[in-house]
């Protein structure tokens, strides 16, 4: 009885894990459920760190009545991760306050313009009620802790910094309110998880 080639069983082997990755990513698929590596939408698989910076913005009408905080988003008529790089170009990589000013403003005038509404990436706009207007705007950084914020709550977080105030009227209470922030504790750092098992 003479043995299969060496060539032939690499390509077999091949051949089956292939089908093994594809069977599960169409599973993954069909049911809409995300297991890193496998994702509903694979090009959209990677492994995300337990705590992250993201962007929370406040919008106040000229009565100043106050938005959020929420996901910037819904500032601007674009694919909402074009609206997150935008945002760290005029708000992360440099600290001009007249760009910033000026890019405030105009979201603000197309926001009062006349909003937009969801349409595939794409956010549905902020918008001010019946008879107002958006006068201000204030743009923060946060830390959140994927293990621990809640993601329905856009106010939990770790940490929260002021980084720009556009409020040429002042309708903005200069004084943070009481309650804007819900903050959590971090969760457990790997080592800690691992020593948390092993006493149990």
């Amino acid at each position: 009885m003479s043995h299969p080639p060496r060539a032939k069983l690499v390509s077999t082997a091949i051949l089956a894990g292939t089908c093994v990755y594809l069977g599960s990513q169409v599973w993954h698929t069909l049911t809409n459920t995300n297991r890193w590596p496998f994702c509903t939408f694979n090009m959209f698989a990677y492994h995300k760190r337990d705590q992250a910076l993201q962007m929370r913005v406040r919008l106040f009408t000229d009565d100043g009545e106050a938005t959020g905080p929420a996901d910037p988003w819904s500032l601007l008529p674009l694919e909402f991760f074009r609206v997150v790089s935008l945002l760290e170009r005029v708000f992360h990589t440099h600290d001009d306050t007249v760009e910033r000013d000026r890019f405030c403003q105009r979201a603000l005038e197309r926001l009062n313009r006349g909003g937009w509404s969801s349409w595939d990436e794409i956010k549905g706009s902020f918008a001010p009620g019946r008879g107002r207007r958006f006068a201000a705007m204030e743009l923060y950084f946060v830390e959140v802790d994927f293990r621990t914020c809640s993601p329905s709550d856009r106010s939990h977080v770790l940490t929260a910094e002021l980084v720009h105030r556009y409020d040429p009227h002042g309708v903005v209470q200069v004084d943070e309110p009481v309650g804007l922030w819900r903050y959590a504790e971090p969760g457990p750092t790997a080592v800690e998880s691992e020593e948390l098992a092993d006493a149990v």
